[in-house]
């Protein structure tokens, strides 16, 4: 299907005057005013950026100026030492309803999944995360989320989709397709107890922001285990990212959120992200931009850094263990994978959940540190998690 109706194309002011052969701008291709809308028909494509800059902050502003003043400095990046095949459809043009943009923007990307793409979308308001959602509806996939933010995006005040409340939609949906969720780097502070609460009798993943920072890289198997990623800027403090639509004080840092979307890269199997939360109608010059073009930067490189993970758990690269409970005759089995150094934990499925999900196993991304765990006769928190979402 050929979306080129309902885009417009990358401002003339993003190109670089700079053709160096190395730097994003002559290694993607874009959609620019006089040149074909790109053909991803005939020619090998990995990823695909969409600029979707409406924001219901502010419909004054323009709907092309944050995704374009990010793709500015984007492209002006160097590729690190791999090949890139990647396209830009420039801006998704539709600008009078946000359920339009949800409606079309949702298929577009269940479109460009369903042919082995990765969708990167640059927003814009983080209510978009809704059609990232959606997308894995319309493919008939239930899927796991990722949302870095400081804020709980869940509030049953209204029934109108907003930034605030795009979480809630996705709960109140009667089909709904979301069999995990996970949030990283929230502000306690910021989110009431009865909330937090909530979402942990939910079983869903939560990590403060101080857990994050003090152990950055277990959020690696949380972030391993996520088909999509909403990811907001406003996570960042204020320090360095000081034109986001919810600013604190307290964040993540500027190398703490690109090392965060580079496990995101990293994983094989998320397979679309989006990245919101600048102040519409900003200056080029702003840091918030030029930050996010890292961001993505980080995520692109580790998506061609992926190594492939078969898990075939016969292979000889997985060293299995079995940890055994003086409690319980059950047992929980892990893999570890000496190529790639990932390990992974077997959860069982209840015969009912196997015919809803579609699995008889389920491993879950781990760490050494769950094994540990477990060898001291406790159960990893997130096993018990994903345990009763799979036999309850």
């Amino acid at each position: 299907m050929s979306w080129e109706n309902y885009f417009e194309p990358v401002s003339g002011y993003v190109m670089s005057e700079d053709y160096n052969s190395s730097r994003y701008s002559s290694n993607i291709l874009s959609y620019e005013a006089g040149k074909p809308f790109p053909d991803i028909e005939n020619q090998p494509i990995d990823i695909v950026i969409i600029g979707a800059g409406y924001d219901q902050y502010d419909l004054s502003c323009s709907i092309t100026q944050t995704p374009d003043n990010v793709r500015y400095w984007l492209y002006r990046l160097y590729k690190g030492n791999y090949d890139v095949r990647i396209a830009d459809f420039g801006n998704l043009s539709i600008r009078n309803s946000l359920d339009k943009v949800v409606e079309i923007l949702s298929e577009i990307l269940a479109d460009l999944m369903n042919r082995g793409i990765t969708p990167i979308v640059i927003g814009g308001g983080k209510e978009l995360t809704y059609a990232h959602y959606l997308a894995y509806k319309i493919r008939g996939k239930y899927c796991n989320l990722l949302n870095i933010s400081s804020t709980l995006n869940f509030n049953e005040a209204t029934d109108e989709l907003t930034a605030e409340n795009f979480l809630s939609k996705i709960l109140a949906d009667k089909d709904n397709h979301l069999f995990n969720y996970c949030q990283l780097a929230y502000q306690t502070y910021l989110n009431s107890a009865e909330m937090i609460d909530m979402f942990n009798r939910f079983d869903f993943d939560l990590l403060r922001l101080g857990e994050v920072r003090a152990h950055i890289a277990e959020s690696e198997p949380l972030i391993r285990d996520v088909d999509f990623a909403s990811v907001d800027l406003g996570s960042v403090k204020y320090a360095d990212a000081p034109h986001t639509l919810f600013v604190s004080p307290n964040g993540l840092t500027s190398d703490e959120i690109c090392r965060l979307v580079r496990y995101a890269g990293l994983s094989s199997k998320l397979s679309s992200i989006g990245f919101y939360g600048i102040t519409p109608g900003g200056k080029l010059e702003w840091t918030d931009h030029h930050l996010m073009a890292q961001v993505i930067w980080h995520f692109i490189e580790g998506f061609y850094l992926r190594k492939p993970e078969s898990l075939h758990l016969d292979d000889p690269l997985y060293i299995r263990y079995h940890v055994a409970y003086s409690s319980s005759p059950d047992e929980i089995i892990f893999y570890h994978n000496t190529f790639t150094e990932k390990w992974w934990m077997n959860v069982p499925v209840s015969i009912e959940k196997q015919g809803k999900y579609q699995i008889h196993n389920y491993l879950i991304p781990c760490s050494s540190r769950d094994y540990q765990t477990a060898a001291k006769n406790e159960v990893p928190d997130r096993w018990l998690k994903i345990f009763r979402k799979l036999n309850d």
